[in-house]
């Protein structure tokens, strides 16, 4: 029990760490980058990604594989652990509440054990890796899915073991459904795009330049965050 609470202690001192600034701007970056609506076109080429690289009898399978993956990690993040583990968040810890910073008066529901942001985002982040297996998209992705964990501490609504957890649980669900897919599809080798130049596709046959465009969105969706947020506030 005191190792626990020294645990308890300990990720309370890392989440106080992270969260908030003084500074509006960074505020304004999180508010906007935690903004479903910003993330539409990623969203948006990531399927036509797949449209473009994918068998298309593997087509619905893939885009099916997606949606389980999202489906398994917010129902056992909100629908298991939340009310298993009934951890409060940071918002709603009256041993920090008083010290935590939030954003716009956000503070998220009662409890926040595991983190939804986070299992969502690594599943994602480990379906895409295994699909498209190539070096500079993986490090792409994983930086997005830590930063868009991240962030729900930074605004107040997690705590850093929160979005370890979620990390985890989403990693490994994103793995596992792609064990699925891979068990279901090894036998058939109707491959679109099986081809020997590296060049050109990644090791799962998905064209490079593909796989460049949607660095280049992702990027650009970044851009666009910080742009927003400048115009928001008159700083340009």
């Amino acid at each position: 029990m005191t190792e626990l609470q020294g645990l308890i202690e300990t990720d309370r001192l890392a989440t106080l760490s992270v969260n908030g600034s003084e500074s509006l701007f960074w505020d304004g970056v999180a508010n906007l980058y935690t903004s479903f609506i910003i993330w539409i076109p990623l969203a948006l080429f990531a399927i036509l990604m797949i449209i473009r690289n994918i068998n298309p009898k593997k087509i619905l399978l893939v885009l099916l594989m997606v949606a389980i993956t999202v489906l398994l990690c917010d129902q056992l993040s909100s629908a298991v652990c939340k009310p298993f583990f009934h951890r409060l968040r940071p918002t709603r810890d009256p041993f920090i509440l008083n010290m935590v910073d939030t954003v716009n008066g956000y503070r998220g529901g009662l409890y926040g054990f595991i983190s939804g942001h986070a299992a969502n985002s690594f599943g994602l982040a480990a379906l895409f890796m295994w699909l498209v297996r190539d070096r500079w998209f993986s490090l792409s992705v994983g930086i997005w899915a830590i930063i868009n964990s991240l962030i729900r501490t930074y605004l107040g609504v997690h705590f850093v073991g929160d979005i370890l957890a979620g990390a985890i649980v989403g990693s490994l669900i994103g793995s596992f459904i792609y064990w699925i897919y891979y068990m279901i599809t090894r036998n058939d080798r109707s491959y679109r795009n099986v081809h020997d130049s590296s060049l050109l596709y990644t090791r799962t046959g998905f064209m490079r330049n593909d796989v460049f465009v949607f660095m280049c969105v992702l990027f650009g969706t970044y851009t666009v965050i910080m742009i927003g947020t400048c115009i928001k506030q008159g700083i340009v």
